[in-house]
């Protein structure tokens, strides 16, 4: 479970989080004392509960709660104040619960128990998700790439299922109609080769990737992703096929007649 504590005051803060640590001693909590902060962390991480105190200098609880739901749409919000006369303002954006200070574990476990959104269970490590729009994620959070040819290269591979890529083919998928036999974009998807698997590296799963002079592929088997686990028939990963595969690249487009007759017709 993610959770973030919002509030001003870092006593408030280090009271929660000591009650967090009894009720859910494996929540990852992160911190935050104004506004910038809590929402840099709701674009960076996904989160399954914020814990927003309501009265805020920079920026009101309330505010804060409405720009968060614009972030992450199914947070569950819990507000904590001292001020009970906020509770029905605070309902009437769906919150989750509300909670007066001081807060105590009884009602920190209430309000953890009866959330508005169920929890999701994350992957742990590296996942690719293929249904739907690309996406890569790494113990549940979305791995950034600077650049997002980086990632769409990543989504070529994961597509040829460890089929072996050249250089010539890889950069006439990233470059399509603009793809050139020079040095300057041989010299530039070098340089996207090498940030892809930088960014692997950084995360422990350097060994997916394989890269032999002018051949590149991925390990099929050392990835969690879900077009894989529905190639194995796992019911799980079969129920969230729901037409779309890798939507935001036109190249996939020709994947979703094969996986539709897959799903129609399971072998």
């Amino acid at each position: 479970m993610n959770i973030l504590i919002m509030d001003d005051e870092i006593t408030a803060i280090n009271n929660l989080a000591r009650v967090l640590r009894k009720v859910v001693p494996d929540a990852s909590v992160d911190q935050a004392d104004e506004a910038e902060t809590a929402l840099l962390i709701c674009a960076q991480k996904n989160l399954d509960v914020v814990f927003l105190d309501i009265n805020m200098p920079d920026m009101d609880g309330l505010t804060m709660a409405k720009e968060i739901k614009k972030l992450q749409p199914l947070t569950n919000i819990v507000m904590v104040t001292a001020y009970e006369q906020y509770a029905l303002d605070a309902l009437k954006l769906y919150v989750s619960d509300y909670i007066l200070k001081p807060v105590i574990t009884e009602d920190v476990r209430n309000a953890l128990i009866h959330l508005r959104n169920p929890v999701k269970e994350y992957r742990k490590g590296l996942y690719v998700q293929c249904f739907g729009s690309f996406g890569v994620f790494f113990n549940g959070d979305p791995v950034r790439f600077g650049r997002a040819k980086a990632k769409e290269l990543f989504a070529y591979l994961i597509d040829r299922k460890g089929a072996e890529c050249s250089n010539a083919e890889l950069r006439a998928v990233l470059w399509k109609d603009n793809v050139k036999d020079d040095e300057k974009q041989r010299h530039y998807f070098a340089q996207i080769v090498y940030e892809f698997r930088s960014r692997l590296e950084e995360l422990g799963c350097a060994d997916i990737f394989f890269q032999r002079r002018d051949a590149y592929s991925i390990v099929p088997g050392k990835i969690q992703c879900d077009y894989y686990e529905a190639l194995k028939g796992e019911a799980d990963a079969l129920t969230r096929y729901e037409g779309e595969y890798m939507s935001q690249y036109d190249w996939a487009e020709t994947r979703i007649g094969m996986i539709s007759k897959m799903f129609e017709d399971p072998m």
